[in-house]
């Protein structure tokens, strides 16, 4: 088995509506790979004018710094303006030269 590496897996729920804005700004800021999915269910609260289920969440696996890249962008694009929600975490990878 190929030694496993340490990197930062980014996970962002956000409106649909932002969605292709949120993926330029992501290849923007370095990131190479991402995985984009449907979601549903309330993570804001009480939604006004909102369509129902109308989420994305985007999940990348990058290196420490560009996960404080991506959610120091997040936090001054996208944060004050629309419905987001933003964390990372440590995982552990196979193939480390995949992932920026």
């Amino acid at each position: 088995m190929s030694a496993l590496s340490h990197k930062r897996l980014v996970t962002i729920v956000a409106e649909a509506v932002v969605e292709e804005r949120l993926l330029r700004d992501l290849r923007a800021w370095g990131v190479t790979g991402f995985s984009v999915s449907r979601s549903e269910g309330d993570p804001f609260g009480a939604r006004v004018a909102d369509v129902e289920g109308a989420m994305v969440r985007i999940e990348c696996i990058v290196g420490s710094d560009l996960a404080e890249r991506v959610l120091e962008g997040l936090a001054e694009l996208y944060l004050p303006r629309y419905k987001v929600i933003a964390y990372d975490h440590d995982v552990r990878v196979v193939r480390d030269d995949k992932y920026p």
